[in-house]
């Protein structure tokens, strides 16, 4: 589908290989290669062709066009954002990207929702999912800005693959994270710091062989 005038708008920025458009203009913000790497870099790594990717935080949407360029057009993303401005911007990410035909967009929160979520992104005016409704997938990635744990301890999902990003700032540190994700059966594949400064850091977790899922 070609792009319509507002996907078009002069002010699109590209962060990690997205294109994004904005909502008013950033200055000198033309190009963030290393915005969303930890996250966008394993999902490069990890999703197959033909997979089904959630994703719990869209944000902006790159991970979530990332994720669909991955998976080609023979698998799915369904991306839960919580608030509305960020749910339209997302929406003209996956449409400008071409991918929306194999993106569903939840406007809903997985989970509760911390201050520094709603201080960084706007109020969460979206509907409440509870953890345990995740849809089964292949790979499943978090960026929920302080949920995570709240989130994996309450999926019944067993994907093959989860991503999560860790928000130590907000006491939610990767020790924390990793023990339930090794105690769900998951093996902790690499640590990659993110954020601005390294502070974050994303865990990528593999499901063990025998272990339940929704992929065999």
């Amino acid at each position: 589908m070609p792009p319509n005038e507002d996907d078009s708008d002069p002010r699109t920025v590209v962060y990690n290989g997205v294109a994004v458009p904005t909502t008013a203009p950033e200055e000198g913000r033309d190009y963030r290669s290393e915005f969303e790497a930890g996250t966008s870099g394993e999902l490069r790594r990890e999703v197959r062709r033909g997979d089904d990717v959630v994703v719990v935080g869209g944000g902006r949407g790159i991970t979530t066009v990332v994720g669909a360029r991955m998976t080609r057009s023979d698998g799915s993303v369904t991306t839960f954002e919580a608030n509305s401005e960020m749910l339209e911007t997302l929406r003209r990410t996956v449409r400008v990207n071409r991918v929306a035909n194999h993106v569903t967009l939840e406007h809903a929160a997985v989970g509760p929702i911390s201050e520094q979520a709603e201080s960084v992104f706007g109020p969460g005016d979206g509907e409440r999912v509870a953890p345990s409704a995740l849809p089964s997938c292949d790979v499943l990635e978090l960026d929920c800005e302080g949920s995570e744990v709240a989130v994996l301890e309450g999926m019944n999902c067993r994907p093959r693959v989860v991503i999560v990003e860790t928000h130590e700032p907000l006491g939610v540190p990767p020790g924390d994270v990793a023990p339930i994700l090794e105690a769900r059966g998951y093996e902790i594949t690499n640590r990659t710091p993110a954020g601005m400064h390294g502070e974050l850091t994303v865990l990528t977790a593999v499901r063990q062989q025998g272990g339940s899922g929704s992929t065999p």
